[in-house]
């Protein structure tokens, strides 16, 4: 089911295989991401969107992620409910070329995201940390 114009509901699920395919997404963080894909004109590929904590916690070896315990792709149990998240702040894409990268890491940052990028591993980092009051900022995996 399509969740904007250029997003469909299943390229954010969570990926555990054990949470029914868990989609909670902060309030407008989608429109904000429809904006960037507008604005670019590109296709934007999500790799990796909402993430029960399990899911998030659990070591890669492990058949998880191994996230950061407060990353802001967590969206059943927010790390930050206190700043007020209600859901996924944070989406990976895929940006395995180094021209759309660089395109698409402009467009998201003119657009307050906060971005990481992990060119090896063909991938770009965006999260909405600002709607919680925490600094617009950039880093490196």
């Amino acid at each position: 089911m399509n969740i904007s114009a250029n997003f469909h509901d299943y390229e954010f699920w969570c990926k555990c295989g054990q949470c029914n395919h868990l989609l909670i997404l902060h309030p407008g963080y989608i429109e904000s991401l429809q904006g960037v894909r507008e604005e670019l004109g590109l296709v934007m590929t999500p790799t990796s969107g909402c993430r029960c904590r399990a899911y998030n916690n659990l070591p890669p070896e492990l058949g998880g992620v191994g996230g950061h315990p407060r990353s802001l792709h967590i969206c059943d149990h927010p790390a930050h409910v206190g700043k007020g998240q209600q859901g996924a702040l944070a989406t990976d894409f895929a940006a395995v070329d180094g021209n759309y990268r660089g395109k698409l890491f402009f467009v998201l940052w003119k657009h307050g995201f906060s971005i990481g990028w992990n060119a090896k591993r063909g991938f770009l980092h965006a999260d909405r940390r600002d709607w919680l009051g925490m600094s617009q900022t950039t880093f490196d995996y």
